[in-house]
């Protein structure tokens, strides 16, 4: 058999025996529906690609787009949101960067060291890092196989200096850089050491220019190529923006310098913690290449070893700059530097093998060999222990997107407001926006600003709240999840109301399904009123004959002429239940129609506001899926007043230098009192409340406090409040409104919540139109025991 043949045997071989190890090592992680929020956010863009979407136009993320395109390909040979095809592909990814990394080694000083690195390598991607890192489907991945498989055919063809060849590895690199932006450091290192090699007139001015030339000619045609595709999608400004604007003006500057460099070493205490020997490998490589490399008069085989030696340690060097660079030290960050740091340590267990066969001393043979027994043993038998991983606790949006997923039909799309792209994966369903998650739209920025007290509309992308009403007016989606219900992802400090013209969107097309159920898990779920679908449902259909067995609507006998919610109800025992419709004095008024189920409860805005004050009947009609139906029994409403009387009114009356500004409207269904307590002014107003002022001119500040009272949160209150949202807003002339203040109470959640706040509000220059103070109740929307109040209200003025 020729050699070359026999070569690609053993190559070939080598494969599969890694692949098979690696797959056995990864199994049980296989068949995960998903690891962490990155591979959600990947499948609900591959499937927007597959739609014909363009990433950036269609879908947004702020990496680079290989992954993207490469998952979306995958989906179309194996099924859309194919878990394990997706987990399979990553376990082949690090079986082939494996393999190359033997390759590497082979040609690297010590005839271990190929060996070595593979098996490193194999153990550190299983149980180096949190199973929720070390088994997803990370975009490093793809950094790591492409930056392998580059360093390996540079080397093996630099000495012959040729255009091609280099041009080979540099889009190699380019693809890394591809896969996400840090990998473009990797790049570095055949550049510098293709510059030393020239200095020490290791290779001619010619052949350096050569291979430079190659490299960069490589690595600039995928980026172009990449840049010309976008660019005819008519979306390269998207992708400029979100690939690297984004993460250099927002993403990137929340970190300081010093947290880089922390970020730098973290993978220490890593390795220190579950491969010690690993990282005893790693120190003595490193010292040994240093001391190499030093020398003033190296021999002639140190001369030979110098330029891989470099290469490497570079590699290292820039692959952990790569993983540090955010400044965030995330696991899966540090899967770009595995590759460089298994050969940097297989060098170290070579360099050991080969002590223990020479002619030292005792002591050091006996170090040697515990070294490599300790090694051997790490690589082998550690990950054998790391292989069934525990797992992650069952995530919070699972049964609301179950619930989303039953309730609708596989061709509807959702959105969902929060840090939980996981949501569209959960329930099957496509995105209705370009916006997977709403970092873009909130400020948010994981995991940095995030607490209670930072205002981050800073990092707020101009534009993306009109792009994302323009997309919604669109679509129409048939549910919109509310994450920011619930501390999920620290989305609760983003309610919709802190965005009026999204929350006035959503209030004005949507109900809520089944508050009591999911409001507690932490998620509000909107589904889109009848009268705003752009189809109607059509009806299942079935057999004669339905049990409808409830049909009803439930909320207050008295109302204010404003917008007020009510409870509608439906149950059919054979689970064909559809719609439920709002009957206003026997006529429809709205419905909601889902897929067939058992039983569903919405709350529906009634807007009174347009209906105007009077008597009303409202009653709920219960549709099966047959077209068969019963009305429940009506609930008798009537509208009166909006406000309190100009007398008690008059009591809110809001402190204004020698004077006071009377309110506009007191608006307070559930009671509202002024009164002096303990030598200040207080404001009672239950949940929900408003008071309205005229902003005088000259104003410049207000400034108060709020909170609840004791007996709101206690232990013996059998119906304690479940919170209330405060707001303070400046409604401009023409009805604009600007929110100057939200914060939302759960005293009985969050014990620092039950003290008084506090707020002391600077005025827009020049401010004119009305303020209005808002209190609205908790998530479950519940006004119980929102015994709520604003205290020592004083408006500052510049006169």
């Amino acid at each position: 058999m020729p050699r070359r043949d026999s070569q690609r045997l053993v190559l070939l071989g080598l494969v599969l025996l890694l692949g098979a190890w690696v797959f056995w090592l990864r199994w049980p992680g296989l068949a995960f529906s998903v690891w962490n929020v990155d591979e959600a956010i990947h499948a609900a863009a591959a499937r927007t690609i597959l739609d014909g979407g363009v990433l950036y136009r269609d879908a947004i993320d702020q990496r680079t787009p290989l992954t993207y395109y490469a998952v979306a390909g995958l989906f179309r040979v194996f099924g859309e949101n194919n878990a394990w095809a997706l987990h399979a592909a990553t376990a082949g990814l690090i079986a082939l960067t494996a393999a190359g990394l033997f390759l590497i080694g082979r040609r690297w000083p010590g005839s271990m060291s190929g060996g070595w690195a593979a098996a490193v390598f194999c153990a550190l991607s299983t149980n180096l890092f949190f199973a929720g890192d070390a088994f997803a489907a990370n975009t490093e991945w793809a950094v790591a196989f492409f930056t392998t498989w580059s360093v390996w055919w540079f080397w093996r063809n630099w000495e012959g200096a040729k255009f091609w060849p280099a041009f080979g590895a540099g889009a190699g690199f380019g693809c890394a850089f591809l896969a996400k932006q840090p990998g473009m450091l990797d790049f570095g290192a055949p550049l510098a050491v293709v510059v030393c090699l020239w200095r020490q007139r290791r290779l001619s001015g010619a052949a350096a220019g050569t291979l430079l030339g190659g490299l960069v000619a490589g690595f600039g045609t995928v980026t172009v190529a990449t840049f010309a595709y976008f660019a005819a999608h008519g979306t390269l400004c998207d992708f400029y923006q979100y690939a690297w604007t984004y993460n250099l003006v927002y993403y990137g500057p929340e970190i300081t310098f010093g947290d880089r460099v922390f970020a730098f070493a973290a993978i220490v205490p890593k390795l220190w913690t579950h491969y010690p020997a690993i990282l005893a490998a790693l120190l003595l490589a490193a010292g040994s290449a240093l001391v190499q490399l030093v020398q003033q008069r190296p021999t002639p085989a140190e001369e030979l070893e110098n330029p891989p030696t470099l290469f490497l340690l570079l590699w290292v060097a820039l692959s952990l700059a790569g993983a540090a660079a955010s400044g965030r030290d995330y696991d899966h960050y540090y899967i770009q530097c595995l590759p460089a740091l298994s050969l940097l340590a297989a060098a170290g267990l070579a360099r050991a093998g080969e002590g223990w066969r020479s002619h030292l001393g005792r002591w050091q043979k006996y170090g040697a060999g515990l070294l490599l027994l300790a090694a051997g043993w790490s690589v082998l038998v550690s990950p054998v222990r790391g292989r069934s991983p525990a797992g992650l606790a069952p995530d919070p949006a699972l049964r609301s997107a179950d619930f989303v997923r039953r309730l609708t039909a596989p061709d509807e799309r959702i959105f969902v407001w929060g840090y939980n792209p996981d949501i569209y994966l959960f329930a099957d369903r496509k995105p209705a926006s370009r916006f997977l998650y709403c970092s873009f739209l909130t400020g948010l920025i994981p995991w940095t600003n995030f607490a209670p007290g930072v205002d981050t509309r800073y990092a707020i992308v101009p534009g993306t709240m009109e792009t994302l009403l323009a997309e919604l007016e669109e679509r129409r989606p048939t549910f919109l999840v509310d994450c920011s219900a619930g501390p999920h992802r620290r989305f609760d400090k983003y309610p919709l109301a802190m965005f009026p013209r999204l929350n006035a969107w959503v209030e004005a097309h949507y109900s809520v399904a089944e508050p009591e159920q999911f409001v507690p898990q932490g998620f509000r779920l909107f589904l889109v009123n009848d009268s705003a679908r752009r189809a109607p449902v059509r009806l299942a259909g079935g057999p004669a004959g339905s049990n409808l067995t409830a049909a009803g609507v439930s909320g207050p006998p008295q109302v204010d002429p404003v917008p007020t919610e009510f409870a509608l109800v439906g149950a059919e025992t054979g689970g064909r239940l559809q719609r439920l419709e709002l009957l206003i004095n026997g006529t429809p008024f709205d419905a909601v129609s889902f897929q067939p189920t058992q039983t569903m409860s919405v709350r529906m805005r009634v807007p009174f506001d347009r209906l105007g004050a009077g008597k009303y009947r409202l009653a709920v009609r219960a549709v099966a899926a047959n077209g068969e139906s019963r009305v429940g029994d009506a609930l008798a409403v009537e509208c009166g007043a909006a406000a309190l009387g100009a007398a008690q009114a008059a009591e809110f009356a809001l402190p204004h230098l020698a004077a006071t500004v009377p309110p506009l409207k007191v608006r307070a269904p559930n009671g509202a009192q002024a009164r002096m307590e303990e030598g200040r002014m207080v404001y009672f107003a239950h949940a929900p409340s408003m008071l309205a002022y005229e902003l005088p001119a000259g104003a410049t500040a207000i400034r108060g406090r709020y909170g609840f009272r004791p007996g709101a949160w206690a232990a013996t209150n059998p119906g304690r409040t479940d919170g209330a949202d405060f707001s303070i807003s400046l409604i401009r002339p023409g009805g604009t409104p600007l929110l100057l203040h939200h914060r939302a109470l759960r005293p009985v959640e969050q014990p620092a919540d039950r003290a008084e706040q506090e707020f002391n509000l600077t005025l827009p220059a020049g401010a004119r139109g009305r303020l209005e103070f808002n209190i609205t109740p908790g998530p479950a929307g519940s006004a119980a025991s929102d015994w709520t109040y604003w205290a020592d209200l004083l408006l500052i003025s510049s006169h």
